[in-house]
């Protein structure tokens, strides 16, 4: 199943965008489901039809659907959430407090994207995408997995059969309540679900994500600054994108300082993100809504080829061979050397780029091996692990 996630800064025009790509991918065959995991769902205002979160059929292969991020967390997380509560509440912490602590940064959009997962499974469909948050929401978003699945395992981090030996001394002794049967098979669910999640958001043969942008200069840094976390993570970008480009026949002297100042945006845009693939739409003089507009907009993108091509296919990192030793190498765009921190701690890799944090499991080969050096060089992080000591 191919997933594409639509990205970028609020307003640049992900929803239209999303929307358009559906329709196209539709007509060329492929059964598709477009997901709106923006809390601002604004996915029903593109196609002129009301949505909810049960998916509804657009046109012929085409399907929608608006997440209702608060159901799905009682969905999965209910019984979870329900411990959690009584524990903070046995530490004198009152109900309000403790519901909105029982529930971990990164939950909503961890149960958004288990659609993602659910599809994958059913093999309903040939084509899933995601109308994602504005960017800061969706770094969150698509790291959710990884830091669920860190919380889930240090906080507990007992296992369920000795939970079993334990659980009539505990509840007797310790001075809060102990996690049931039901408490631990639902960790045991969502830790499995978070992984293949994972697994299918990393497969950049499958997934890849397509960031939004407009030819202005805030927009340009925070696209810039998306684009090294998507690579820290691990995330493949296989097109940028650039919206509401102020077209070549305008003549009117009120844009004439606009499309002199977007010219050297757009410029800045194509040597920054060479040499992935960069597609323009110029900016229309009214809303985009409606299936025949939103076609239109995708033949623009698009012209004849299949949206649900993989347009650019080079991983973010890779492990190379050198002796006996490794090479462990991430590019990470746009930073300073100075702003890169990591260390080693375990069979875990923890890289710090910038106000982000990624712990990095480490692969089977790597995990008995120790950081000799690493280098940081044309935006290329390269990590030297060796069988000798640090």
């Amino acid at each position: 199943m191919r997933t594409i996630l639509f990205t970028g800064k609020g307003g640049v025009g992900k929803t239209t965008i999303s929307a358009a790509t559906g329709i196209l991918a539709s007509q060329f065959g492929h059964r598709t489901m477009i997901i709106s995991a923006d809390a601002a769902h604004s996915l029903s205002d593109a196609f002129e039809v009301e949505l909810s979160d049960t998916p509804r059929k657009i046109a012929e292969n085409l399907y929608a659907q608006e997440i209702d991020a608060q159901k799905e967390i009682e969905r999965n997380w209910g019984i979870i959430q329900d411990y959690l509560t009584k524990f903070f509440n046995s530490q004198g912490i009152d109900n309000i407090e403790a519901d909105e602590m029982s529930v971990f940064p990164g939950l909503e959009e961890l149960f958004s994207l288990m659609q993602i997962r659910k599809y994958h499974d059913s093999g309903e469909f040939d084509l899933i995408i995601v109308d994602c948050a504005p960017t800061g929401d969706t770094l969150r978003l698509l790291s959710a997995p990884e830091i669920t699945n860190w919380y889930l395992k240090h906080i507990f981090p007992i296992q369920r059969t000795a939970a079993k030996a334990i659980r009539p001394v505990a509840n007797r002794v310790l001075p809060f309540p102990f996690p049931s049967d039901d408490v631990f098979e639902s960790i045991k669910k969502i830790t499995t679900q978070i992984q293949g999640l994972s697994d299918i958001l990393r497969d950049s043969g499958n997934s890849t994500i397509r960031l939004i942008l407009n030819p202005e200069k805030m927009v340009i840094k925070e696209s810039q600054r998306a684009f090294t976390y998507f690579n820290l993570f691990n995330y493949s970008v296989d097109l940028i994108i650039v919206n509401k480009k102020i077209p070549d026949k305008v003549k009117d002297p009120f844009f004439r300082e606009w499309k002199t100042i977007q010219t050297e945006h757009r410029k800045t845009i194509f040597e920054r993100f060479h040499p992935i693939p960069i597609r323009e739409i110029d900016l229309f003089d009214k809303e985009i809504t409606g299936i025949k507009k939103l076609e239109r907009i995708g033949r623009i993108i698009y012209g004849e080829e299949d949206p649900a091509d993989i347009f650019y296919s080079e991983k973010p990192f890779k492990i190379e061979k050198n002796g006996t030793d490794y090479i462990f190498s991430m590019n990470l765009p746009f930073l300073k050397k100075e702003e890169i921190e990591l260390y080693q701690k375990g069979e875990e890799l923890i890289i710090k780029a910038g106000k982000y944090k990624r712990n990095i499991l480490l692969p089977r080969i790597l995990m008995n091996l120790n950081i000799k050096e690493a280098k940081f060089k044309n935006h290329i992080l390269s990590i030297l692990f060796t069988k000798g000591g640090e």
